[in-house]
C-alpha cells in the first residue's frame, strides 16, 4: 500500500547532509582496519575504520571528520575532500557524488519540463526493433517506442505507479522471473537512481516516492542502504529477459543524456548482436504490424 504523503524533508541544504552522512558512514564501514594497518579486534564495536582513524589517515582533526559525518552546517574546503576520498577509496563517479552532497560542487538540477520535445519521439521511433523509452528525474517511463511496449510491458497511455522503472521491479512479482538476472538488473537501477537522486534532493514528491517503496519492498530497502552509486558497470551488465511470448532474449542499456533537458534518460535496450533477440524483436514487430 502506499502510504499517505508526509513531508520527509525541512529543505534541499538539511536532506543534502542526511544524505551526505549515510553515504560517510555507508563508505567508512566498507574498509579493512587490517589495509591501513590499524589493529582489527574484538573491540571494536562497529564495521570499518573508525572516525578518528579516517581522520587519521587524512590527516583533517577527528572534529571535522566527525561533524562532517553528523552532517553538521560546516565549511571544508576541496582539499580536505579530496584528501577523504583517497581514504575513503571513492571511484570517480563516488567523488563526484561526495562532492555534490559535500559542498554542492555541481548545481542542483530543477526538472526543466514535463515532457519531452517532439525530437525525442522520433529518436525512439527510429530505434526500430531496439526498445527504447524516455526516463524522467522520478523513473517514470513518459515516452516508449513500439518494441519497448512490446518487451518490456511499458503502455505510452499509461499513467501511475505501473509506469515507473522501480517500482514495477520491485513490487510486481513477475518481473522477477522475467528478468533471468533480476537482482543484478536491480542493484544496477537502484544505483543509477541513487546517482540520479542526489540532483534532486529536497524535491518531496522524490523523497516521498523513496519512502513509499521502502515500506513496500524489504528488497528496495536493503538495496537502498547499500548505498551503491551508478558507475559504469551497469552498461556492461547483459540484461537477461525470459519473455512471455520471444522467449529469450538478452540485450544491453545504452543510456543518453538530451542536452537541455537534464531531467530526462533516453534509454535504449540494444539486441546483444551475438544472439537472435534482434531478429526476434524485429519479426514479432512485423507480424503484429501485418495483423
Amino acid at each position: 500500500m502506499v502510504l499517505a504523503r508526509e513531508k520527509l524533508f525541512v529543505n534541499e541544504s538539511t536532506a543534502r547532509r542526511e544524505e551526505l552522512k549515510s553515504f560517510l558512514r555507508n563508505r567508512r564501514a566498507r574498509l579493512s582496519p587490517a589495509d591501513f594497518g590499524f589493529a582489527d579486534g574484538t573491540r571494536r564495536r562497529t564495521p570499518g575504520l573508525r572516525r578518528d582513524e579516517v581522520a587519521q589517515l587524512a590527516s583533517i582533526g577527528t572534529t571535522t571528520y566527525t561533524f562532517l559525518e553528523q552532517g553538521r552546517d560546516i565549511n571544508v574546503s576541496t582539499h580536505v575532500l579530496e584528501k577523504l576520498a583517497d581514504v575513503l577509496r571513492l571511484t570517480e563517479q563516488e567523488k563526484r557524488h561526495f562532492f555534490r552532497l559535500a559542498i554542492g560542487e555541481l548545481p542542483q538540477v530543477t526538472p526543466v519540463a514535463e515532457k519531452p520535445f517532439p525530437a525525442l519521439g522520433v529518436l525512439l521511433e527510429s530505434l526500430g526493433s531496439c526498445p527504447g523509452f524516455i526516463l524522467n528525474y522520478k523513473f517514470n517511463v513518459i515516452a516508449t517506442n513500439e518494441a519497448a511496449s512490446v518487451v518490456l510491458g511499458f503502455k505510452a497511455d499509461s499513467i501511475g505507479l505501473e509506469q515507473n522503472v522501480l517500482w514495477r521491479m520491485f513490487t510486481d512479482p513477475g518481473r522477477k522471473s522475467f528478468y533471468e538476472n533480476w537482482h543484478e538488473c536491480a542493484t544496477c537501477v537502484v544505483a543509477y537512481f541513487r546517482w540520479n537522486y542526489a540532483k534532486y534532493i529536497g524535491d518531496e514528491d522524490l523523497a516521498t516516492f523513496i519512502h513509499n517503496l521502502e515500506n513496500e519492498s524489504d528488497e528496495f530497502r536493503k538495496l537502498w542502504s547499500e548505498y551503491e552509486v551508478f558507475d559504469a558497470s551497469m552498461l556492461l551488465t547483459p540484461l537477461h529477459i525470459n519473455h512471455p511470448k520471444l522467449g529469450a532474449l538478452t540485450a544491453h542499456y545504452v543510456l543518453l543524456a538530451p542536452f537541455g533537458y537534464p531531467n530526462f534518460t533516453v534509454c535504449a535496450l540494444a539486441p546483444d548482436p551475438d544472439t537472435d533477440t534482434g531478429a526476434k524483436i524485429e519479426q514479432y514487430l512485423q507480424t503484429r504490424r501485418e495483423q
